[in-house]
């Protein structure tokens, strides 16, 4: 049984939902060992004057008092109890904190929206690493923080008065889904944003990143609906139609959603929906962290890793004992290759050129299990791997190109992830599998004598004389893999 010295809780009473997450610290990484969430739509208890209403109160102290249980043999000094928009707002917060604190037995901190937008982006930054600038949207059941960072520094924050459960009390409140509150619902975020807007639009931004619950149900949705789950307006406005479709919210049965997710899902798309106009977003992925996130990595003191996805693919190599000299061979071989094609194929662009490296540094990670469908066996290890520093849709595009690093290529995993166009993961996927065919064992030099060019929009592999005729095997894999690829046409050339 693990020692209860290296165990570290946080409890987040928000506005929707009152979440407890409990890691564990191995070696200054902390690895999730329980997680509860309950529905306790606090903000659905405050009247138009924010006087909290005592049922809603109740409902939060019998939550308190299930997480009070799993508390017990975890350090005080090691939980953290943190309260958002709906305690922020309430005339009589004191009351609910003072019993909270008696069932709990520790101190609630209501932490100011900007402290909230902070913890939400550092949440983010410890969790999904990446370049540039990115867009943090986190709509929350009476607050939705906007936070426009890089790296680990946030540099336009706002925590703004509007949340999935406020609009839902506002604005279908009637229980009809209709045009009219749909329009009124997004129209009233428009007026939210109008006063920020320009400080954001001031800047470029690489990604969008979404924290929420909101943006979760979005992609369940889409998921279940057999679209990638890479959220775009489009996609947005035709959830929209479906939901107004069902005419009231007792009737809302999409596709996807679930039934927890039901009372709020409306008002959580119609914030979505004007964050995309006003701010011009072509698409969003989900954040790998947030809120409790944040507070866990000020807890445990975690260092800012300069790049956690590094940090990460080492640690996967050493966890899988991958073969780590043979890893490298293939991820300078597509390096290489990733080069010489980029001219004609772009294969930087969405950091397509990082994730092809780190694809190729774990691509052996399901040969630990057996060699055997080992790229099968490699892709469910990374989808079920903690992954800091890879958002949801990196992860996914890491684990289709694992997936067919050999073997028939299978068409379905690379368009379900949500990263990049099938065609761009078409790409990448094909130079992994030349990378790890011309490296054969520790054979990473034969690239020198390799050269990839597009011709008429056909991949043209021209190979060496001497190399064709010193090396048949190699000859023997690289025509197989013209044969056998369905997805990118190629022709070799023998100079």
């Amino acid at each position: 049984m693990a020692s209860s010295d290296n165990l570290f809780a946080i409890v987040d009473l928000g506005s929707n939902s009152f979440h407890m997450l409990v890691v564990q610290d191995i070696a200054g990484t902390p690895r999730v060992i329980t997680k509860v969430k309950r529905k306790v739509r606090l903000a659905a208890g405050l009247d138009q004057d924010n006087h909290l209403e005592l049922a809603a109160m109740e409902r939060g102290w019998q939550c308190l008092a299930l997480f009070a249980e799993r508390l017990t043999h975890i350090p005080i000094t090691h939980i953290k109890v943190v309260a958002t928009a709906t305690l922020r707002l309430a005339t009589n917060a004191e009351q609910f904190c003072q019993r909270g604190q008696q069932i709990l037995g520790l101190p609630i901190n209501i932490i100011s929206g900007e402290q909230e937008a902070e913890l939400i982006y550092h949440g983010m930054a410890v969790t999904s690493g990446g370049e540039g600038k990115r867009l943090i949207v986190d709509i929350g059941g009476a607050s939705t923080e906007l936070i426009l960072g890089q790296q680990f520094s946030p540099i336009v924050l706002n925590s703004l008065n509007m949340g999935c459960v406020t609009w839902l009390e506002r604005y279908f409140s009637d229980g009809k889904l209709s045009h009219f509150n749909f329009e009124q619902a997004i129209a009233a975020a428009d007026h939210v944003l109008a006063p920020v807007l320009a400080d954001y639009l001031a800047h470029q931004w690489q990604l969008s990143l979404g924290a929420s619950g909101s943006v979760q149900a979005v992609q369940e949705v889409l998921s279940k609906q057999g679209l990638n789950e890479l959220i775009t307006l489009d996609k947005l406005e035709l959830l929209m139609t479906q939901t107004i479709a069902c005419e009231d919210l007792a009737s809302l049965n999409l596709v996807g959603l679930s039934v927890e997710r039901q009372p709020v899902f409306a008002s959580g798309l119609a914030i979505l929906i004007s964050l995309f106009r006003q701010l011009a977003l072509e698409s969003m992925q989900a954040s790998g962290g947030a809120l409790r996130e944040g507070v866990i990595a000020q807890l445990l003191g975690q260092q800012q890793v300069k790049d956690l996805k590094l940090a990460t693919a080492t640690k996967l190599q050493q966890q899988f004992l991958v073969d780590q000299k043979q890893a490298e061979h293939v991820a300078k071989v597509a390096a290489c290759l990733a080069a010489q094609v980029e001219p004609y194929w772009q294969v930087t662009r969405n950091d397509g050129n990082v994730l092809l490296q780190y694809s190729a540094m774990l691509h052996e990670v399901g040969v630990s299990i057996s060699y055997a469908k080992a790229n099968c066996h490699g892709q469910y290890l990374i989808k079920h791997s903690p992954m800091t520093g890879f958002c949801s849709g990196q992860k996914s595009l890491v684990s289709a190109l694992i997936a067919n690093y050999k073997n028939l290529i299978n068409g379905k995993s690379l368009s379900q992830q949500t990263w990049l166009p099938l065609e761009q993961a078409a790409r990448l996927v094909t130079l992994l599998r030349l990378a790890v065919i011309i490296s054969g064992r520790y054979q990473g030099g034969r690239v020198n004598d390799i050269v990839l060019s597009v011709v008429n929009a056909k991949l043209q592999i021209n190979l060496n004389q001497a190399l064709a005729q010193s090396s048949p095997l190699l000859l023997a894999d690289l025509r197989q893999e013209i044969a056998d690829n369905e997805l990118v046409e190629m022709i070799l050339v023998i100079n």
